[in-house]
Parts: structure tokens; sequence; C-alpha cells
């Protein structure tokens, strides 16, 4: 575990994607071409995203991945290591490229969202086995399911060995196998995952209580549901408890998930309980929340406690 005087040390399973975002007054509907407002180019992908957030919050962060041989892998990588991540691990595709998604994002912040793996469909456990050295020294390992399975089994095969806690994005969620479950310290599904992955109702709190229960009987240890502007219910070892939202007006919900995640983990790493962290990550993500963009929308430190401090003396 990490101490108070040593940075927190995060390793990242996962994807890597160009994000093309699509600003527009509404969703189209099938066949319908109209006008939108603007085009953003940013870095996204599930696993960057965990790792700019992570990297930005003072952790030491690590990134294995897979980009292509493009333009566009190279822009992804000069951005990593801008923001500090250690990007040893991330192996080139010949044959494919850099991860693409195409995001639309309407006036209300609600988005739809179609990706092309490219890179990331490449991503093995031969790769993560070559992390195998920092994944063993790390605090935390997070994986998602961006990208194959069986990289993030790898990863968390070799975390449970060397006693590193293990975390979980479960999307997509049919590829949740009981497997991955039983070697998953923390899941961190939002409701829609869980429901496709318990089969249970997500109605009202009682039923993702019910459900978070049952992750946890499938061999999850601790389990932070995220719930949007409902907050986060949270279920460890010491009970149940739902961690109420901030509340602000969104402009974009594009990469406040990850967003959460990256920082519950960083919390985490330096000794906070979960109920704790997850007060921490969902400040994150509703200061990523207020901003257009993913990674451009993912706060510092440095904001993060002005935040808290504004919040403290409202």
């Amino acid at each position: 575990m990490t101490d108070t005087m040593t940075r927190p040390k995060i390793t990242v399973v996962g994807s890597a994607n160009v994000d093309l975002t699509f600003r527009t007054p509404r969703l189209p509907v099938p066949g319908e071409t109209f006008a939108g407002h603007s085009l953003h180019q940013g870095m996204g992908g599930k696993g960057a995203n965990q790792a700019v957030v992570a990297a930005r919050l003072g952790a030491e962060v690590a990134f294995v991945a897979r980009v292509g041989n493009d333009g566009f892998a190279t822009q992804a990588i000069d951005a990593y290591q801008t923001d500090g991540i250690n990007t040893s691990f991330v192996q080139h595709s010949k044959d494919q490229p850099t991860g693409t998604a195409a995001i639309l994002v309407d006036d209300d912040a609600e988005n739809c969202i179609i990706v092309v793996a490219g890179a990331n469909a490449e991503l093995n456990a031969d790769d993560v086995r070559s992390a195998k050295d920092v994944i063993a020294f790390s605090d935390v390992v997070i994986c998602q399911l961006e990208t194959p399975v069986e990289a993030a089994l790898e990863a968390f095969k070799l975390a449970r060995a060397a006693n590193v806690l293990t975390m979980l994005t479960p999307a997509p969620a049919e590829l949740v196998s009981d497997e991955l479950l039983s070697l998953c310290d923390v899941c961190v599904p939002n409701k829609t995952e869980i429901a496709a992955i318990t089969g249970c109702s997500v109605e009202t709190q009682a039923d993702c209580a019910a459900a978070a229960e049952q992750l946890r009987q499938r061999g999850v240890r601790q389990v932070a549901l995220t719930m949007g502007g409902e907050g986060v219910l949270v279920l460890d070892r010491s009970g149940m408890s739902l961690i109420p939202a901030s509340p602000v007006k969104a402009v974009d919900t594009t990469g406040a998930g990850d967003a959460f995640t990256g920082a519950l983990a960083v919390s985490l790493a330096e000794g906070m309980s979960l109920a704790d962290a997850a007060t921490r990550a969902g400040i994150v993500a509703a200061i990523s929340v207020t901003r257009v963009g993913t990674q451009t929308s993912f706060p510092s430190l440095d904001e993060i406690n002005r935040w808290k401090q504004a919040e403290n003396t409202a």
C-alpha cells in the first residue's frame, strides 16, 4: 500500500482511441441528416481516459495498450507523455489503425458513441506480460473490456499473484465472465452494465442493491455502482451506502464514468475507504461533465482541491 510520502502507482491495461466529438441539437434518427454545432478532436478510450485521470491526480501511471502506425498514434502518445504517463508498454500495430470513436452529444448532454476498435483488438496476454514487473509494484491495476478479455484476465492474474488491488470497468458487459469477476477486487459498473451482467432490474435503489450483492456473491469483493445524478451505491465489507452526486449543470457526460474510475483508483491507492474514495471520485466526475470533451474535461488535483474548498465554504 502507498504511504503518504509515495505517489500512488497505477497500471492501466486497456483501450486507446482518438475521439471525434460532434455537438448536435439532438441525436439523429435513422436516415436523417442535419447540421451540427461543432466538431472536437481529442484523445479517448476507456483505458487512456482512466490513465489520464489518475496521472492528473498525482499518480505514477503506466499504460499497457496498442495503437496504430498512424498520425493519431503519434498524437495520442504525445498527449499521454505530456500528462506524465509511462508509455513504454504502448505497442504499435502494423496493420490496424489507432482506435477511433465518433461521439454525438446533444444539447441535453446526452450522447451516443460508435467505436472502431482498430489496434485495440490486438492487445494480448503477451503485451500484458511485458509489463509484469510494473504490475507487481503497482497499488492498483485497472482494466476494461474495449480490448480482448485475455488481456484483462492476464493483468488480473498477475496482479492477484502480487497482491495488487484489481479494478474493473465491466464494459462491454456481455464480455464479463465469472472467471474475471472472481479476480476483481473492485467492480465499477453503471446501471446498464450491472443489469446486463446480473439480469437484475435496476428500477429502484433496492433493485440496484440486490444487483450489487449478486456481483459480490459471484466473487467481486467491492462494488461501486455509478448511477448518474442519483449518486454512487457502494458495497464493501462494512455494508452498503449511497454517496450522493454533486449537483452540477452537465454539458457533456462523455468520459464521466472513466473520470470516476481513475479517481477512485487513486483514492483507494492512497488508503481511503471505498465510501470516501467514491465521494472524491464523484467530485472529479462532476467537474468533468461541466466541460466539453473527454480527456480535455478531466481536472487536475489543484482544481479538485479548489472545488472542495468552495463546497465547504458554500
